[in-house]
């Protein structure tokens, strides 16, 4: 049980150190192929190797060609967004199952109408950047394992007009995005969503009422950070028996998590960042709760929670931000 929490739940900081540090702006673990058809049946071969059958353990169970509509209401540095999007996966010949996001389409931006004509032509530039069409490989018993393609999204990163403007912030950009270092936390950060939905509960207790404390480290780049785990079984999930609602709260503090973080991003930024600009205090608390079904780990509602309060060179500052989506299964392509 403290294994499966402490495996499950290591988030990558580096990105949201390195948009606080240098200002850059980040939204969030071969080749694809057609996803999930239309049609309902399902053979042997279509089936996910789910984990053993076990009421006590919270289990993978996805059957696979699928395709699920999901919408996601958000909030980052103040902004708000709605959008639609599906999440489709497959089996791939190897037994591992691809997955992906596709079809994005955003309705709200900014408390704005983002199905307009005006509002298309001005948000079709950053579309391929804000969608992250990463294909994102998972076991056979639904662990993210890496992401593919993301030489395309650090291109979309560089074309991004707040960095492409500038031709010294670009070269630096593009030296940093490639580095091993960033290479491995860009892949990390690409399963955050298939984690927060799936990864993140896989072998966990499933006895309402249980709550699980732990210490574990993340990390960065050469160091680690001590972290905080806190899972929760809060029981059957309103309004359907069948589905229960679990959290999982990391509380990132002290020191120790200032100095590592400090040095990771120097380590990464070199002369950007100042010497006498250290991080002097760090919180960071963040939270996931998902509605979901024990047996299959197919969720009916997933909300991230996040804050960050920061003192760096004697400011202080606070960043908060959150994702809330729900997946339509009665519209599912597939996954029966």
């Amino acid at each position: 049980m403290l294994r499966a929490l402490m495996r499950n739940t290591r988030l990558p900081l580096l990105l949201l150190l390195f948009t606080a540090a240098c200002g850059a702006s980040s939204e969030a673990t071969k080749e694809p192929a057609t996803p999930a058809s239309g049609s309902s049946s399902t053979s042997r071969d279509e089936v996910a190797d789910a984990t053993p059958a076990n009421e006590n353990i919270l289990s993978f169970g996805w059957k696979v060609p699928c395709r699920v509509p999901v919408e996601r209401v958000s909030e980052k540095k103040g902004k708000d967004a709605k959008m639609r999007f599906f999440v489709a996966a497959r089996r791939m010949k190897d037994g591992k199952i691809e997955v992906r996001i596709e079809d994005t389409e955003f309705l709200v931006l900014n408390g704005q109408d983002a199905t307009t004509p005006e509002a298309q032509e001005k948000l079709a530039p950053m579309l391929p950047l804000l969608s992250m069409p990463v294909p994102m490989i998972i076991s056979a018993e639904g662990e993210y394992l890496e992401a593919r393609g993301l030489d395309k999204v650090i291109e979309q990163m560089l074309a991004t007009p707040a960095i492409a403007r500038n031709a010294e912030l670009t070269a630096f950009m593009a030296k940093t995005l490639r580095s091993p270092q960033m290479q491995a936390q860009i892949a990390s950060a690409a399963g955050d969503s298939w984690n927060a939905w799936v990864g993140a509960w896989i072998g966990l207790s499933n006895s309402p009422g249980e709550v699980v404390e732990a210490d574990d480290t993340v990390p960065a780049g050469s160091e680690t950070i001590p972290v905080r785990l806190r899972f929760e079984h809060h029981g059957k999930a309103k309004g359907d028996d069948a589905l229960v609602r679990v959290s999982i709260t990391q509380t990132l503090e002290g020191e120790k998590a200032a100095q590592g973080l400090a040095n990771l991003v120097r380590e990464m930024a070199g002369p950007h960042f100042p010497k006498d600009m250290p991080i002097e205090n760090i919180r960071r608390v963040t939270r996931t709760e998902a509605e979901t079904d024990p047996r299959t780990l197919r969720p009916r509602h997933v909300r991230f929670e996040q804050t960050v309060d920061m003192t760096m060179g004697g400011k202080s500052q606070t960043t908060r931000e959150f994702k809330d989506d729900t997946f339509d299964w009665s519209r599912a392509e597939g996954c029966r």
